[in-house]
Order: structure tokens, then C-alpha cells, then sequence
């Protein structure tokens, strides 16, 4: 169990936990919305094959999409938003670091 010595660490601390979270849910999303994009690819490239097309022409052609652009849109989106989670998660555990380790 965790010690704490004074409620800035604790508050610290469970602010660092809670945007260590969010950040692992906006990269749970990003990780979604690459699946997204790559069963998309490969759906089209099954499709392209079918009809006797290249790998190449249904790759531009799924590029194209707008379900391709939204899902490799939400990729950049979610993980900007869990990049920026984590550092400030970094931040609270660093200042958590730091009350603990002073001579308070």
C-alpha cells in the first residue's frame, strides 16, 4: 500500500493514476481505429482480387474512402489526446516524486 507523506503527494498522485487512465483509453481507441482502417485494406484488396484487380489499385482506392480517412483521422486524434494524457500524467508523478522526497 501506498504511503503518502502530506495530501499535495496523494492529490499528486491520484491525479497522475487518473490521467495515466484517460491516456490508456485514448490509445485503446487509437489502437481501434487502426484495426478499423487495416480490416478495411484488406476487405478491399479481397474485393479488388475478386474481380481480378491489383493489391496496388484497391489500396488507392481504400485510401480514397471516406471510411479510410475518418479511421486513420481518429488514429491521429486519439493519440495526440493520449500523448498529451501521459505527459501530464508524467508531470503529477514527477511533482508526487518530488513532495515525497522533500524535507517538507
Amino acid at each position: 500500500m501506498l504511503r503518502f507523506k502530506n495530501a499535495a503527494e496523494q492529490a499528486a498522485w491520484t491525479l497522475a493514476e487518473a490521467l495515466s487512465q484517460k491516456g490508456m483509453a485514448c490509445m485503446k481507441q487509437a489502437e481501434e481505429a487502426a484495426e478499423m482502417f487495416r480490416q478495411g485494406k484488406m476487405q478491399m484488396r479481397r474485393q479488388f482480387k475478386a474481380r481480378g484487380l491489383s493489391e496496388v489499385d484497391a489500396d488507392i482506392r481504400w485510401s480514397g474512402m471516406t471510411a479510410a480517412k475518418k479511421a486513420l483521422a481518429d488514429n491521429t486524434w486519439y493519440m495526440s489526446q493520449a500523448t498529451m494524457y501521459n505527459e501530464a500524467a508524467a508531470a503529477q508523478y514527477t511533482k508526487a516524486l518530488y513532495l515525497k522526497n522533500s524535507d517538507d
